[in-house]
């Protein structure tokens, strides 16, 4: 096949050398300055719920394991977004279902520990506690869509989804240590709910990153 004059020097000038792409734990390490201020942001600006003291290691401990879970889940979304590293169907429902589980364990656990319901108010605590989880993980499923975006993913709406779950525990660490309550079905309503939104969030975000890319 003939190549029509000068397209072979225009091409030639076209190409340039591109960066390889950071390994998906380095890639998930500029996520870190977002999470922790996600993870300390309740606790701090708030205070420590009053029966910290009473759950013990269930308390900072249980919560940064949850975070360290989703920081994980952050990480196998950037691996997702890598065309041709795509996790099989089992390893994706591992990565959905082993943080859900960890999460309702975590929450029986607490309850067991220190029962303490919601008297009043139940609907206006749940509406503060779903949508200040989901706000405080905005920012850093923001970032993971962004940086998965870089890789081109062939199944955006699947990486946004973990990305956001990612997102949604280490959100929920932080807020479980300023909400007072240890009702599991406050806690699996309001702030699962708030790990749902973070999911639902991360699905369209990654799915018009992908279509303006």
């Amino acid at each position: 096949m003939n190549m029509p004059l000068g397209l072979r020097d225009r091409l030639a000038a076209d190409y340039a050398p591109v960066r390889p792409l950071a390994s998906p734990f380095t890639r998930a390490m500029w996520c870190v300055p977002f999470a922790l201020l996600a993870l300390v942001a309740a606790p701090l600006f708030y205070d420590v719920r009053r029966d910290a003291a009473a759950l013990g290691w269930l308390a900072w401990t249980a919560s940064l394991a949850q975070a360290t879970a989703g920081f994980l889940v952050i990480a196998a979304a950037l691996r997702e977004s890598v065309p041709g590293r795509s996790w099989s169907g089992l390893s994706i429902a591992a990565w959905l279902a082993a943080p859900a589980a960890m999460a309702i364990a975590l929450t029986l656990a607490s309850w067991q520990a220190s029962p303490i319901a919601v008297r009043n108010g139940w609907w206006f605590v749940f509406a503060v506690c779903l949508a200040s989880s989901a706000a405080t993980a905005l920012p850093v499923v923001t970032m993971t869509a962004v940086l998965a975006a870089r890789a081109y993913p062939t199944r955006p709406a699947l990486t946004g989804a973990l990305a956001g779950l990612g997102a949604g525990l280490i959100a929920d660490a932080g807020w479980r240590m300023f909400c007072h309550f240890s009702e599991p079905a406050h806690v699996l309503s309001a702030h699962m709910g708030g790990i749902a939104v973070s999911v639902i969030a991360g699905m369209l975000l990654s799915t018009r990153l992908k279509t303006s890319g």
